[in-house]
């Protein structure tokens, strides 16, 4: 095992963090996939069944968090302190949709006033209106999304603290969030699309076996005498995208326990090292 000092002397690199998301996800790959497998299920199971999966969410960082400082802990001692916070998980995270709502609805609303001053400018200026019009709403687009992205990036990790940290609660879980990730967006933007792309390799071919197991469905429907056969596809399909949803939420709760580590390391001299595999 290799440590940090106090005072890390930089950053992980962003393939440094994912490699060692990979890593810790694969060698715990049957205990991870059969958490969010769980999970997954809970869903189904309206609230309680919600902070449920939260939680089990909010575990699974803390399991991947333990392997790298190096102090591991079994799944009991792990829910031990997750499972009590299980209200705090969920609405941590009501208050993120909560969040990103607001800005949906702030959209909403300057590109509303936005049309209305296109047709306004067009009435008045009848040439160039037509130009500066879809010109005002491109930037406000533009603004937007990196507006969206950035707060995404800012938020990524709320779960982690509230799954480790003493005395967090939903709104401290969110606020230590946008305070550890202050600065880093940049380098958070290019994790998350490093790792999106490594769960595209499974999430594609599912997608593409799922939709023609949806033909499939469809047209066994369709014909007559044929419902169960119909009903017998659906709920392979069904199977087969809570499976494909049980195997990469895992990973990336991994990946945000890296980065949560990596900027407690980088900002408070966390002083540990992670695990050479």
């Amino acid at each position: 095992m290799s440590t940090t000092s106090s005072n890390p002397a930089g950053p992980l690199s962003v393939g440094n963090v994912v490699s060692a998301g990979v890593r810790i996800y694969r060698s715990h790959l049957q205990q991870y996939f059969t958490q969010a497998l769980i999970a997954h299920l809970w869903i189904l199971v309206p609230i309680y069944g919600w902070a449920k999966y939260s939680a089990i969410a909010g575990l699974i960082s803390r399991l991947a968090f333990g392997e790298l400082t190096n102090q591991p802990e079994t799944l009991t001692e792990a829910r031990k302190h997750t499972h009590p916070r299980m209200w705090s998980f969920l609405g941590a995270g009501i208050l993120l949709m909560l969040i990103f709502l607001g800005l949906y609805l702030g959209a909403v609303i300057v590109f509303t006033i936005l049309m209305f001053a296109g047709v306004l400018i067009s009435q008045t200026i009848p040439r160039g209106g037509f130009i500066v019009a879809p010109l005002l709403l491109l930037v406000a687009l533009i603004f937007f999304i990196v507006l969206l992205i950035r707060v995404f990036s800012r938020l990524m990790i709320v779960e982690v603290p509230l799954a480790i940290e003493p005395n967090m609660n939903a709104s401290g879980a969110i606020s230590r969030s946008w305070e550890l990730t202050k600065g880093s967006v940049g380098r958070i933007q290019w994790i998350a699309v490093v790792a999106f792309l490594i769960t595209l390799l499974v999430n594609v071919p599912v997608q593409v076996i799922s939709f023609l197991f949806q033909l499939a469905t469809e047209s066994a429907a369709t014909t007559g005498g044929n419902s169960g056969v119909a009903l017998l596809l659906f709920l392979i399909n069904l199977a087969l995208s809570f499976g494909v949803a049980a195997l990469i939420m895992p990973f990336w709760q991994v990946i945000k326990a890296v980065i949560y580590y990596d900027l407690r390391a980088r900002r408070e001299g966390l002083g540990l090292g992670l695990r050479r595999r």
